[in-house]
């Protein structure tokens, strides 16, 4: 049996000790740092970035994202930071007609939208408003309290978008933004899971937006620098990489982390990870029922990210904007993904859920393929021979476990929401996730880093004054 009391007289290897070096753990790890704190941040991975993955050198036609990208226009915590770190961004959305590739057809959407007279667009409309009410009586602040949550978190998304739309159309394009934005399908989200997503989002049409919304802006190269740069403000020799926590104990005078035959050890803890990922460690003692039951039953989405560079935007120049989201034959949301500063133009592809599962069974080679073809089909045969083609498949990524986030099965929320964001003792949660708002986005991150960081140091600022008065 381990004695919790072990470690009470050991010195502390850093006031806060902060596993995850993504953008919520650095973040975290900024915000202590600049308040006089000493901090340490393990990393699982031999990089910094955690979700944002950023290759600079290398890859043909400019810095490329495999991970997180997208700054929202509301994004405003990510964007103060990011830009005080001396970064630029650029706008993100391209001139030109989206494109919809349904029932076999493609149709052109000038101005962002569908043809109204086409049979399924009104109900595709009011299909959305409908939800985005549903997220307004559901809310982002404590979905699990709101009025009917137990009876929404006992159905999926699927069985409501059967109860309540009829044309098969519209049923493919809510299952393609499902799996697109959450990696899951809606046979597998809770409903209550998926009007709290869309409500802390800031609505469905904010979550879609391919110019605006979620979709507004990058980074010039690349989104990863956010943590990097803070790793070279607060001092790299602060960064522990190739440093997976195994173990974590909790006394009452700190907590001891374990990797191995390694160990550390802090007055508090930030777990700066995906509640799947987290599930990875054990804790002594063990977590209330209410996180251990969270993390052990919110999967993370599974995802791929493709991208497809060339040497001109030739779409553009044929009036589309690139942006595509095509319901059957790839089961894609596609953007164009070029910054002014690249030397090749980039087609980005994320495909996630159930298209996801459709499309791992192929072969590298026949992904390209279907991928291209694709994109033959929508802008014309010059899409067929690009420069560059590159897959990220982000269920094979050891520590992420998945991606673009996590999403919850029926029972879940409703239960144990609350545990996203609750400390248990000293140990604190950041990641996307425990943010309160733009979960799944750099945003969420960075929100979530900084709130677990003044938790932080509002405890520590209270233990000292208590010290001092003894």
């Amino acid at each position: 049996m381990t004695h919790l009391n072990t470690y009470e007289s050991v010195a502390p290897d850093a006031d806060v000790i902060i596993i995850g070096a993504g953008i919520s753990g650095s973040t975290a790890a900024k915000a202590l740092h600049d308040q006089g704190r000493s901090v340490l941040i393990v990393e699982a991975n031999d990089r910094i970035g955690g979700r944002t993955w950023t290759e600079q050198e290398g890859t043909p036609g400019g810095p490329i994202d495999y991970g997180g990208m997208f700054i929202g226009e509301t994004h405003t915590h990510l964007i103060e930071l990011g830009t005080s770190l001396g970064l630029e961004m650029t706008p993100s959305g391209k001139p030109g007609d989206d494109t919809y590739v349904v029932g076999g057809k493609v149709l052109r959407a000038p101005d962002d939208q569908l043809d109204p007279g086409l049979p399924f667009v009104p109900e595709f409309l009011s299909s959305l408003k409908a939800l985005d009410e549903l997220a307004d009586s559901v809310g982002w602040d404590q979905p699990w309290a709101s009025p009917n949550a137990a009876a929404l978190d006992s159905k999926t998304v699927a069985t409501w978008l059967a109860e309540t739309i009829e044309s098969e159309e519209v049923r493919r394009l809510h299952t393609i933004i499902v799996n697109t934005l959450l990696g899951a399908d809606p046979y597998e989200v809770s409903l209550l899971y998926w009007a709290y997503y869309v409500s802390e989002c800031e609505g469905i049409q904010s979550l879609m937006g391919t110019r605006d919304g979620a979709q507004w802006a990058w980074w010039f190269g690349g989104a990863a620098q956010v943590s990097w740069r803070i790793a070279d403000a607060i001092g790299r020799d602060k960064f522990l990489l190739e440093w997976p926590v195994d173990r974590i104990e909790q006394d009452e005078s700190g907590v001891t982390l374990f990797s191995g035959p390694r160990s550390l050890r802090a007055r508090h803890i930030v777990i700066a990870m995906s509640p799947l990922a987290a599930n990875q460690i054990r804790f002594e003692p063990a977590l209330p029922t209410s996180r251990a039951q969270l993390q052990a039953r919110a999967p993370m989405g599974r995802y791929y990210k493709v991208q497809a560079r060339y040497p001109s935007s030739f779409w553009v120049e044929q009036g589309y904007s690139g942006a595509l989201l095509d319901t059957e034959e790839v089961g894609v949301f596609l953007l164009d993904g070029t910054k002014p500063t690249d030397t090749l133009a980039t087609l980005i592809g994320f495909i996630g859920g159930s298209n996801y599962d459709r499309w791992a069974a192929h072969t590298p080679q026949e992904r390209e393929r279907a991928f291209l073809d694709l994109l033959v089909k929508a802008f014309g045969p010059q899409a067929a021979d690009p420069s560059y083609f590159h897959e990220t498949d982000w269920t094979q990524q050891e520590w992420a476990k998945g991606g673009p986030v996590t999403y919850m099965p029926p029972g879940v929320l409703a239960n144990f929401g609350a545990a996203l964001r609750d400390p248990v003792g000293k140990v604190h949660f950041a990641g996307t996730e425990a943010s309160f708002q733009w979960s799944g986005y750099m945003e969420g991150g960075v929100r979530a880093g900084q709130k677990a960081a003044a938790a932080i140091a509002e405890e520590l600022e209270r233990t000292a004054n208590k010290g001092a008065l003894v």
